[in-house]
């Protein structure tokens, strides 16, 4: 991992635990003895992903809750689970005034329908753009035409779908190994095969990248307006990770699989369902990490991409607060 970014992972079995005031993982071996101990500096972590099974205690997450770190749980499968993410009164970032207006925002038919139509103009828009550097024809004037004749966001998501599955279609022209990654239809809980398995699991990477960003602002996680909160305790960053989905997430794929950084060597079958292996993980993360610490120039500033997405989440908290336009972020 590289220094510059502040996530950590921790794949193989073990305790997560708090000393004094710094954190540490034992890694268990299959019999659950400790066969070493890992420091993980509190002033050097934002985020933990647990993709092993790991014992954590009441004390250690108290611990990690007053220092903001936020936890994002897997299964034994790989398949995201949840978070563990510190009360907003912790953070300094939080507005009761902003809350206020982006829920305003959110019960506003007409401003919400405005946030939502942009976010899905900007998702279509880099997905399309993927397809026209890869040289792929992809026509994306009748879905914008729909979309801007959507009136509900039930319209706005019917148009979206039937965006995914014209776009994942046109990755069966961007990826060349048709014989173990060819796109059928998508499948999530679980992925039915590989392709869908390396979709599943780098999209919940960026919802929680997302997340992670958000909760560095005044905006607040749990309301979303493309996305309904509903029973989810978040789902902005369901809103916001469309954006970037395409620019990084599937470009992080059509890198993996065109390059055969990931093969089938890489998967394996657990009670017939399909999951990574470890040093899978780790190469899939090192990329994703290696991306997200990448700088790219906005304007005049040159921005990580991590800065880009909060950046983001910033405009639209002016389009919530001031009634600013807005307009989601396009890699030309």
């Amino acid at each position: 991992m590289t220094k510059t970014d502040r996530t950590h992972f921790l794949v193989n079995n073990g305790r997560l635990r708090r000393q004094d005031n710094n954190l540490y993982f034992d890694r268990y071996d299959e019999e659950n003895n400790v066969t070493g101990t890992k420091p993980l500096p509190i002033n050097a972590i934002d985020e933990i992903y647990l993709l092993g099974k790991i014992d954590l205690d009441s004390y250690s997450m108290a611990f990690m809750a007053q220092n903001n770190i936020l936890l994002h749980f897997f299964s034994h499968f790989q398949s995201f689970r949840g978070n563990f993410f510190p009360n907003s009164s912790n953070s300094v970032n939080k507005s009761g005034f902003v809350l206020l207006q982006q829920l305003r925002a959110f019960d506003d038919e007409v401003h919400r329908l405005y946030l939502a139509k942009q976010v899905t103009k900007g998702h279509f828009v880099n997905g399309a753009n993927n397809c026209k550097k890869y040289k792929v024809d992809f026509e994306i004037e009748k879905y914008l035409e729909n979309l801007d004749k959507a009136t509900t966001i039930n319209e706005i998501m019917a148009s979206e779908g039937a965006f995914k599955k014209n776009y994942y279609q046109a990755w069966n022209s961007i990826i060349n190994n048709q014989r173990s990654f060819k796109f059928t239809t998508r499948s999530k809980q679980p992925p039915t095969d590989k392709i869908n398995c390396l979709i599943s699991y780098v999209n919940t990477r960026m919802y929680n990248i997302v997340l992670s960003e958000i909760y560095k602002t005044e905006l607040d996680p749990r309301i979303g307006f493309l996305h309904e909160p509903n029973y989810r305790a978040v789902s902005l960053h369901l809103d916001i990770a469309e954006i970037f989905k395409p620019i990084i997430g599937d470009n992080i794929i059509f890198t993996l699989l065109n390059k055969n950084e990931i093969t089938t060597k890489d998967f394996k079958t657990d009670s017939r369902r399909i999951r990574f292996t470890n040093e899978a993980i780790k190469k899939i993360e090192m990329k994703i990490i290696s991306k997200m610490t990448e700088q790219t120039i906005i304007g005049k500033q040159k921005l990580t991409w991590r800065q880009v997405i909060r950046r983001e989440v910033n405009q639209i908290k002016r389009n919530v607060v001031e009634t600013s336009e807005y307009e989601p972020f396009v890699l030309v």
